[in-house]
């Protein structure tokens, strides 16, 4: 399996999730096989890898920089104040 599936940390929150209630009812490596099996499942389903593209949020500029709007002849840029 690649693993690179599970570094997503909000995939790897999902599957986690999904397992979390036979955490402490099964033994550790059976959770371990089923969030292998989840993750497989939606790593090489169709129908899976359209649902889990469709529900993983959008990756988001976290810069903390904003467009203001348009200066000159269409050219981006910042606002004036004032």
């Amino acid at each position: 399996m690649d693993a690179s599936l599970l570094d997503d940390p909000w995939i790897a929150a999902q599957v986690d999730a999904a397992v979390a209630p036979y955490v402490n009812r099964l033994p550790a490596h059976e959770v371990a096989w089923m969030r292998e099996q989840l993750a497989e499942v939606l790593q090489h389903d169709e129908e899976a890898m359209r649902l889990l593209r469709r529900a993983h949020p959008r990756e988001v500029d976290e810069s903390g920089e904003r467009a203001f709007g348009v200066v000159g002849a269409g050219a981006p840029g910042r606002a004036k104040a004032g």
